[in-house]
């Protein structure tokens, strides 16, 4: 989780500092998205594992190796817009199995009911760790530039990789079945159910993913047309907006509202519009814009808190990576496509109102969550 914070902190303001083109930025937002649709491609394969540490020990070491050549390239002067694009290209699409692996294993060892409580303890533990590492990233930024972010990314995933070695996580033994069969079945998961309510969730989730990539360009433009010391306004709007995030977690897991998870995504995706339009019209100090910001991260892990709470609950364990991969297809594409558009947006160099727009999309998805019955309804 370190980890993976100083790379998010990074890699933004990297793609960012070569070229200073907002549509650069988008680029990279565009090819993780993209990279992370194909998640529903693995997990079948996350499911059917029998120790899901072996993702982790086949997949860390490569990424270390591409996050190391980016830091490297920066150093030396070789990395270009092209192979930036390529390493991060390799470096999301390994995730994918990690992410599986990594949201499927609570739901293999623990039962519904705790849910929510491990959410909260995960948030409390691998928040503080990604405040660390947004914050260390953000001093990376401020002392030796993004490359440095890079270099620290990849010595935690070789460090992540050694740790991994005694983990046991072994979903359940079911029926044997081929992987065109498990396929299957997945894609069945998602569409069962009275009214379908998880294709009612895939629709939410498909527009909300549209504007999943506006915190990260909207906190760039911000930094870059309003503060003077812009590196420095990037990492503490950044850090906020994850801290904001962290406290979602713990909320959600002293509360544990099993009962309400529908209601609280819809109310979760209207709270972050509001938040956003007020990120945009709070005066230009820092600490206004800081406290705007963990608003922003506070609403918007609510939302996928909630989310990920039901998938693990709602569902058998050795179904629960199909269903995290299958589900992630829709807001996958249109995050890739959100972040285009956004971006391109971005080149205007007008954060008020590219954020008032942002606000009043999440404004309408979250009345579209209190319309839709079978999001509405939603609980385990």
């Amino acid at each position: 989780m370190v980890g993976y914070a100083v790379y998010t902190i990074s890699i933004v303001w990297l793609a960012y500092s070569i070229s200073h083109n907002f549509l650069d930025v988008g680029a990279v937002l565009f090819i993780e998205y993209a990279c992370y649709t194909a998640t529903f491609l693995t997990g079948p394969v996350v499911d059917r594992v029998r120790n899901q540490r072996t993702i982790f020990l086949a997949s860390y070491p490569i990424q270390a190796a591409a996050a190391a050549t980016i830091g490297l390239g920066v150093v030396y002067g070789f990395l270009s817009v092209g192979l930036l694009f390529a390493l991060v290209a390799v470096i999301s699409i390994l995730w994918d199995m990690t992410w599986a692996a990594i949201n499927a294993a609570p739901g293999v060892l623990l039962s519904p009911d705790q849910q929510f409580a491990a959410s909260g303890v995960t948030g409390a533990i691998g928040g503080v760790l990604t405040i660390v590492g947004y914050a260390v990233g953000g001093v990376l930024i401020l002392v030796v530039g993004a490359d440095g972010g890079m270099f620290l990314y990849s010595a935690l995933l070789l460090t992540g990789a050694a740790l991994a070695i005694p983990l046991l996580i072994t979903p359940p033994a079911g029926p044997p079945t081929s992987f065109s069969e498990s396929f299957r079945e997945g894609w069945q998961l998602v569409a069962s159910g009275t009214g379908r309510p998880l294709l009612q969730l895939a629709a939410l989730d498909s527009i909300q993913g549209f504007l999943a990539s506006a915190a990260p360009i909207l906190i760039t433009l911000l930094a870059t047309a309003t503060y003077h010391e812009s590196a420095t306004g990037y990492g503490v709007l950044f850090t906020a907006f994850v801290v904001g995030g962290v406290v979602a977690g713990l909320l959600l897991g002293h509360w544990n509202p099993r009962g309400k998870v529908g209601l609280i995504m819809a109310g979760a995706l209207a709270a972050a519009g509001a938040a956003y339009l007020t990120a945009v019209a709070v005066p230009s100090l820092l600490i206004l814009g800081a406290l705007a910001w963990f608003a922003v991260g506070l609403a918007s892990s609510a939302y996928l808190d909630a989310k990920y709470a039901f998938f693990r609950g709602s569902v058998a364990p050795e179904k629960v990576g199909r269903l995290f991969a299958n589900m992630y297809l829709f807001p996958g594409i249109t995050s890739s496509i959100g972040a285009l558009v956004i971006s391109a947006l971005a080149v205007n160099g007008a954060p008020v109102e590219l954020g008032v727009v942002i606000g009043l999309g999440f404004l309408a998805v979250g009345a579209l969550g209190l319309a839709l019955p079978g999001v509405r309804k939603m609980r385990y």
